[in-house]
């Protein structure tokens, strides 16, 4: 006898600021690859827009999110768009953004039953499908947020990857399998998470969107016209409204969660990420040693001459630090390199004269630690800053090279 397939929604969480054709792509995907399992039936598949208290720079109002994805999706007969996320007065934590859906679910399979499953006498009669279940559909870059301090709770963690699960669409150079492995709550429920491989190259980002769309450029094709249409109306993602939220702290990074009341009357109150500040980087650094470096360049895709170079110069650092504001400057004979970031708020970075690769970086305190994620094409790639003594020490990490430069305070 066959095995009943397991009906399946599949969830993504989201800005969706503004929903491009690449996120709706990954619906299909994610269908098409959870047909295969032979395991599966997926009856559904939601867009859940996050609140506008998530505290992103340039996240426009949700009801016009919202509004946006609802048209994208009109011409979905299984992909719906759900507010109650984006209706919340705080940012909603994924794991309870999850219990929420299904328990809605749950409610409404129950309600199904109730309505088509009685016999003349007027009593149930007990289904044999297996009950729902409920997955997290997000890009590869999304495994890449377990590694950030501060932004999730391990039960948390611990209950996306094994109640629920996660299918993974990846993309570009990244690598989800290796996030998985990094983990050890994503590898403890690994045949929970499921790979997704898109071939058919698409890096359409609603941050170039947005970009494109404040300089007056087309995005036509990038996403669907009703959605333009909607954007020019409404005179959304302008220079002013990418200024939303500059130097806000992200809501996950600030709040705090409270377990219980005795806990909350009982244990002093943690200091969030962005807020502890145990080390003070200001000052002029010089390099003394700087190695594999060359290794690191090389998996950058750094061309030979320049690596050549590169590894032949000195370096220095100036660091002028303003409470979570930071400002490096390393300086060198060949090229000057400035990077500006608030702790604890996400920014775009465009690596020029390195590998002039656009990627998105958040910064956070780990300890006495600086520790920079990047999300890009790249996987596994950032940094770490820290101090010992009067020396700076910087950790650089791509893909499974870790470079190690170690600097002295010039007096």
């Amino acid at each position: 006898m066959a095995t009943s397939r397991v009906p399946l929604v599949l969830l993504a969480c989201g800005s969706f600021n503004p929903i491009t054709n690449q996120h709706m792509r990954l619906f299909e995907l994610a269908r098409d690859h959870m047909h295969s399992t032979g395991q599966y039936q997926v009856v559904g598949g939601v867009v859940s827009p996050v609140s506008d208290g998530y505290g992103k720079q340039g996240l426009v109002l949700a009801k016009h999110r919202v509004a946006m994805a609802k048209l994208a999706l009109r011409s979905s007969n299984w992909v719906t768009v759900d507010d109650w996320e984006s209706r919340q007065p705080d940012w909603t934590e994924t794991a309870v953004t999850m219990r929420y859906h299904y328990g809605r679910i749950l409610n409404e399979c129950k309600q199904f039953t109730a309505a088509h499953n009685d016999d003349s006498s007027g009593n149930a009669v007990p289904l044999s499908t297996p009950s729902p279940q409920l997955k997290l559909l997000c890009g590869a870059d999304f495994l890449e947020s377990f590694k950030i301090p501060g932004l999730w709770q391990e039960d948390h963690v611990e209950e996306v990857a094994g109640r629920f699960g996660l299918v993974c669409v990846s993309r570009g150079g990244l690598e989800p399998e290796r996030a998985v492995h990094e983990s050890d709550t994503l590898s403890a429920h690994r045949r929970n998470v499921f790979h997704v491989r898109e071939w058919v190259s698409n890096e359409t980002s609603a941050t170039e969107v947005r970009r494109a769309l404040r300089r007056d450029l087309s995005v036509k094709y990038l996403i669907p016209d009703s959605v333009i249409e909607y954007i020019h109306q409404h005179n959304l993602y302008t220079r002013d409204s990418e200024s939303i939220n500059e130097g806000a702290v992200l809501r996950p990074l600030a709040k705090q969660p409270v377990k219980s009341l005795d806990d909350s009357l009982h244990t002093p109150a943690k200091a969030s990420p962005a807020a502890t500040m145990p080390a003070d980087f200001s000052g002029k650094w010089i390099l003394e040693t700087n190695d594999k470096f060359e290794e690191y360049l090389k998996v950058l895709n750094i061309d030979f001459a320049t690596r050549k170079i590169a590894i032949s110069l000195s370096q220095t650092k100036v660091v002028t630090q303003d409470g979570d504001k930071f400002d490096f400057k390393t300086l060198s004979t060949f090229r000057n390199y400035e990077l500006a970031f608030t702790v604890g708020v996400e920014f775009d970075e465009h690596t020029k004269g390195l590998d002039n690769r656009n990627i998105k970086c958040l910064v956070t305190w780990e300890g006495d630690k600086l520790v920079c994620t990047q999300k890009g094409e790249k996987a596994n790639r950032g940094w770490k800053h820290w101090i010992e003594g009067d020396k700076l020490y910087l950790e650089l990490t791509c893909e499974d090279v870790v470079c190690v430069q170690v600097f002295k305070r010039k007096q």
